[in-house]
């Protein structure tokens, strides 16, 4: 429903509004979702409290101006005043009055017209311009005219008021029914946009009054003009007590209302409100240079608390247990037997490791396999992902924090992840991720073997191998200044690249196939097997998601599989096509002899023609470590 109220002053407009609301109707027919009302009230504030509910408000003259000044939120339409308008209220007052000089007073927005206007009249008519709709200003340029020598007044409303009880001749300046009409016309056009942002309004109503999370909002005037249910059960009074009212009033003294009433903004500053400790943020809300007013939202400490207790529950969960073994790892080729070979001797030291290689290619698995296989196999295996902690959070969570260290804390303290691996293994996946601020903190932790909780004066002595993990480029993060270059160095004191799979030569089939048995077997399904032309498509296919993708591609192939044979085409329709990889043939058989000849011509050309051996490896269609391991094969290093 659309409802448009019409703020007239003079009953004589009255008439006029039911005039033009009829011709439009009569023009663009009745609509039953639009509705309107005429009040004869002047006073703004009464105006804005009666038709709070109003779409648009239509006025004229100093009324709309006085509506416009009180800063109204429902739009303001403004009757135009025009020429005709002015010449016609000027021979109605001539008529009443007699022959005598016109002064017309008004803002002027109400008397503009007059300068417009080229009609000859028998008498002067004169404007004379006031500085608002304040009755001593319309008092003050009535004086001025009369004492300029006009002898009526044609005004507004209240100034005819006026010198009606002073016994001065005046006349109304009144609105034709074409103006009321092209008012209601601008009237509907705002209509349907303050439609559009009250729906838009009440999206965001709703979402904020779901906010978990205490929200006040007040204006440049400091006026409440949001507060959600959980600001007001936090305060503990409903919202209704709060907006619409000045922040002095609604709110009692105290550190919430004086953040309010400020210019500044805070981050998780803490302010007892009702009783409760309440972490709040503010922030200062400006546009174009000007301050459109304050948000402040604020939560109970203690649902924080409760929030980083089960967060540190849930990253615990997969900690401590280390279930994978070497013999775990899945692979014939050289370059996987290569890595285990390094990781297995790298197991028998106590050194800080760091594996690398992309996402997907097992650093877990080594990372387990290496803890298993070295003399701490008795004690703790931590997994840490750095890049699921919040960085707010990951000081205290590995390095633990001292009872009532900051608000919310356990009061008996809690002990980092670096303590929980004490004789045993940390392993920092993702430590690319750990934030620049934190990492001298950990250099520190690596190089005196002993950890300060936050909040203590005293440190814990520990006995921790660290294993480190990342599918980032570490050195160019350094370039960056995003990683420090002494921090790499102390984890990366023995390192293990991991191959991706598609450098796995033979290796995409038989992983693949221990995958589909396992999953035929998890599907209650017969045992189900790769034929050669599906093992040949899957080794030519470049698993850019490594041990992962192959997982899920397993998974959905024993889903869709109808027999106890995987075909190529069965292989075909769950590849993307764009990934396959057409090795030259040449290349892939290592076993016959009498290629060894073919395969050096083959390579010495391709060396010959290309600038680089990274770009002789994209020629012939294999990696570059690939090509390296050939080379020294054919005795052409």
């Amino acid at each position: 429903m659309i409802h448009i109220a019409f703020i007239m002053p003079d009953p004589a407009l009255v008439k006029v509004v039911h005039e033009a609301w009829a011709l439009y109707e009569k023009l663009f027919g009745k609509r039953p979702d639009m509705q309107y009302t005429v009040d004869c009230e002047l006073q703004p504030d009464v105006v804005v409290s009666r038709h709070y509910d109003a779409d648009v408000i239509v006025s004229r003259g100093g009324t709309a101006a006085g509506l416009k000044a009180r800063n109204v939120l429902t739009p303001v339409v403004e009757i135009p005043i025009t020429s005709s308008d002015m010449a016609a209220s000027i021979r109605l007052a001539l008529s009443k009055h007699g022959k005598m000089p016109i002064g017309v007073v008004g803002t002027i927005n109400t008397i503009r017209s007059v300068y417009f206007m080229k009609k000859e009249f028998p008498v002067t008519v004169k404007p004379y311009p006031t500085a608002s709709v304040n009755i001593r200003d319309l008092i003050d340029g009535m004086e001025r005219a009369v004492a300029d020598g006009c002898r009526l007044i044609l005004a507004g409303h209240r100034t005819c008021d006026y010198c009606e009880k002073h016994g001065i001749p005046a006349g109304l300046i009144y609105s034709s029914v074409e103006s009321v009409f092209l008012a209601i016309i601008e009237a509907m056009r705002c209509a349907g946009v303050s439609q559009v942002e009250k729906q838009n309004s009440l999206i965001f109503r709703a979402a904020v009054e779901h906010m978990f999370e205490g929200i006040i909002a007040v204006d440049k005037d400091n006026m409440i003009r949001t507060f959600n249910p959980a600001a007001a059960e936090l305060l503990g009074r409903k919202a209704e007590d709060y907006i619409g009212q000045p922040v002095q009033r609604a709110l009692p003294e105290g550190r919430l209302s004086a953040i309010l009433l400020g210019n500044q903004s805070y981050t998780n500053e803490i302010v007892r409100i009702n009783g409760n400790n309440c972490v709040l943020n503010c922030a200062i809300m400006n546009h174009d240079g000007k301050r459109l007013g304050t948000l402040v939202t604020f939560q109970a400490a203690q649902s924080i608390t409760n929030a980083e207790s089960r967060l540190r529950d849930r990253l615990r969960v997969s900690g401590h247990v280390a279930r994978y073994h070497f013999d775990d790892i899945l692979g014939e080729s050289p370059a996987i037997h290569t890595a285990i070979y390094q990781a297995r001797r790298f197991a028998r030291v106590d050194s800080n490791i760091l594996l690398m290689g992309e996402t997907g290619t097992g650093k877990e698995l080594f990372a387990q396999s290496i803890h298993n296989e070295s003399d701490r196999a008795h004690g703790p295996f931590v997994a840490v992902n750095c890049a699921a902690i919040p960085e707010n959070l990951m000081e205290s969570e590995l390095f633990g924090y001292e009872g009532g260290a900051f608000t919310g804390a356990s009061k008996t303290g809690k002990e980092g992840l670096f303590e929980a691996a004490h004789e045993g293994t940390i392993f920092l996946d993702e430590v690319s991720e750990i934030p620049l601020a934190l990492q001298s903190r950990l250099l520190r932790v690596i190089q005196e073997r002993e950890v300060r909780r936050v909040g203590a004066n005293r440190v814990i002595p520990i006995n921790v191998r660290i294993i480190c993990a990342t599918n980032r480029d570490l050195l160019d993060m350094i370039r960056q200044g995003r990683f420090r270059e002494d921090l790499y160095y102390r984890l990366k004191v023995l390192s293990v690249q991991l191959p991706p799979l598609r450098e796995r030569d033979g290796d995409m089939a038989l992983i693949m196939q221990h995958y589909l048995t396992y999953y035929a077997h998890k599907f209650g399904k017969d045992q189900i097997t790769l034929s050669p032309e599906a093992a040949a498509r899957v080794a030519a296919y470049r698993w850019p998601g490594n041990i992962r993708e192959i997982r899920n591609i397993s998974e959905q192939l024993a889903v869709l599989s109808e027999s106890e044979l995987i075909t190529g085409a069965d292989v075909a329709m769950v590849l993307p096509a764009s990934q396959i990889d057409r090795k030259p043939t040449v290349l892939e058989n290592n076993d016959d002899p009498t290629l060894s000849a073919l395969q050096k011509r083959q390579i010495m050309e391709v060396l010959s023609r290309a600038k680089s051996r990274k770009e002789a490896a994209e020629m012939l269609g294999i990696s570059k470590t690939t090509l390296w391991r050939k080379c020294k094969e054919l005795g052409l290093e």
